[in-house]
């Protein structure tokens, strides 16, 4: 396998102890990352005097580290961008590691990725309970066992169209020349879809790469979906997020505009029947209808009235 220079992207928030196990488990893979880029969203918790006692600040086990903390807090959609535009506008790197700062890759998931990513440009490890390594972390049915991945991709060992793109994804320069950065006006959720989107619809199709893992905590927020499109986030700003970013997806996703307009109105209808007739709250209704205007018009920066 040729040499590769990887530059890696964690932005973090609040989460030193986490990030510090995060930092050691990428510079210590098999195939060590050229340099790793952290995004600090203005922690409040000690971070910067946490990573600089470990001497995380500026290196980790070898592997130099560029720590950048920041003014305000711009969400994970914001180091993302930072992270992996800081590294390109640096120069030299063949290929971009996405990683959110609660995850702990296995030891040999980057030098497994690495092995498709010059022919595919976009590949993502299999997302992995980090509380059960060996299990799913997302059931295929009623299972967490990862054969039933491949299965149901065939039995392959590359699982075409899987993606987990901030979660392990894995973005050669060719494919970052062409879609350029995520975009850091999403703030949270869905900024890893619209990134996955963008890249598809340039031509980069995902593969998910079965003998790459990845772990990550299991989502524990009490989300509650209901019909095809809706999902409801119990925390105000959260929601908002959500609901704008999805509108926007869905907006600037491929395919003809009477389909997309008819997605988003049966998006639209769907959460506020449910907001209104079973939640039956108007300020919930009322914060889905500005989300989705938002989203709509492309409005950014309007989360923090729900903060």
């Amino acid at each position: 396998m040729k040499e590769f220079n990887i530059a890696v992207a964690i932005p973090t928030f609040n989460r030193k102890e986490l990030l510090a196990e995060c930092l050691k488990a990428v510079a210590t893979q098999t195939l060590r990352p050229t340099k790793i880029f952290v995004v600090d969203n203005h922690s409040s918790d000690g971070t910067p005097e946490f990573l600089r006692a470990l001497g995380y600040d500026r290196e980790v086990c070898g592997v130099p580290v560029n720590y950048n903390y920041l003014e305000q807090n711009g969400g994970g959609a914001m180091g993302f961008s930072v992270g992996m535009e800081t590294a390109y506008n640096e120069g030299g790197y063949d290929a971009f590691w996405m990683l959110d700062d609660d995850g702990l890759p296995m030891p040999d998931c980057l030098e497994t990725l690495c092995k498709y990513v010059d022919e595919y440009g976009y590949v993502s490890p299999v997302l992995m309970d980090i509380s059960h390594p060996e299990r799913l972390n997302g059931a295929i049915g009623e299972s967490h066992d990862p054969e039933e991945l491949k299965k149901a991709y065939g039995g392959k060992e590359l699982l075409k169209g899987y993606c987990n793109p901030f979660n392990g994804g894995l973005f050669s320069k060719k494919a970052v020349d062409k879609v350029g950065f995520p975009m850091r006006e999403l703030f949270i959720y869905g900024d890893e879809m619209n990134y996955d989107q963008r890249m598809r619809q340039a031509g980069f199709t995902p593969h998910g790469v079965f003998a790459a893992r990845h772990c990550h905590p299991v989502m524990q927020d009490t989300d509650v979906r209901f019909g095809v499109l809706g999902h409801f986030k119990p925390v105000r700003w959260k929601m908002y997020c959500m609901s704008r970013n999805k509108t926007y997806n869905k907006k600037t996703a491929d395919g003809p505009w009477i389909r997309k307009m008819c997605v988003l109105t049966y998006y639209y209808i769907i959460s506020q029947a449910y907001l209104l007739l079973c939640k039956r709250s108007i300020s919930w209704a009322s914060l889905f209808h500005n989300a989705f205007m938002d989203g709509l018009q492309e409005r950014w920066g309007r989360e923090t009235k729900y903060m």
